[in-house]
């Protein structure tokens, strides 16, 4: 104890250690507690990443790859929507199953398992939109037209214009976001299916 400006040899005392030292690992340091010895772990599956989704390893790369304006935005040359899906994605089963992952981690606490609003939060006062049905196709969303595939990208990135929805282009990659849009158009050609099969047994 002393005062401030004071010089001496005897150790000091510390009143308020204010997390000088902490009961934690470290980054890339050695962990007994794991069968690899390293601090460092994976996310957990299944869960939202938090931080950005670049991918260092093209980031960094000799030869790195630089995705269209269309791929990255949503929109074409000419700041049009783009209608479709780009072809640099890829249709295929693996991209529509990654698609329904990232929705049921990301998507689905509001939008519902089958993405028509009736998720963990419609629960409490709040009113997702019904992004299945395409029978609401002019209303699911804030616009009064059916939003192209371009249009869907850019909400699940940069959220809605109501700011309820936040967006997640810092969780997902551009090919992880379409591939919710894939999955989204996938459930409403289901729910159209279902839904005129059902109007028919009716009649």
């Amino acid at each position: 104890m002393g005062f401030r400006g004071d010089l001496t040899k005897n150790t000091p005392l510390e009143v308020f250690p204010d997390m000088d030292r902490q009961a934690k690992f470290k980054a890339q340091t050695y962990n007994p507690r794991f069968a690899d010895g390293s601090a460092d772990r994976l996310p957990v599956k299944n869960t939202a990443l938090r931080g950005s989704s670049l991918d260092l390893g093209n980031v960094f790369s000799a030869e790195p790859k630089f995705d269209t304006d269309a791929f990255k935005t949503g929109k074409s040359a000419n700041g049009e929507w783009i209608a479709k899906v780009p072809e640099e994605v890829g249709y295929s089963l693996s991209t529509l199953r990654e698609g329904k992952e990232k929705y049921d981690i990301h998507c689905s606490v509001c939008h519902g398992d089958y993405g028509n609003g009736t998720g963990v939060t419609s629960k409490f006062g709040l009113n997702p939109r019904n992004l299945s049905d395409p029978s609401n196709a002019g209303t699911y969303l804030e616009s009064a037209a059916p939003w192209s595939d371009g249009q869907l990208y850019n909400a699940i990135s940069n959220g809605s214009a109501s700011g309820i929805m936040l967006g997640l282009k810092d969780r997902l990659s551009p090919k992880e976001r379409w591939s919710i849009v894939m999955y989204l158009r996938a459930l409403q050609d289901y729910v159209g299916v279902a839904t005129q099969a059902k109007k028919g047994q009716g009649s």
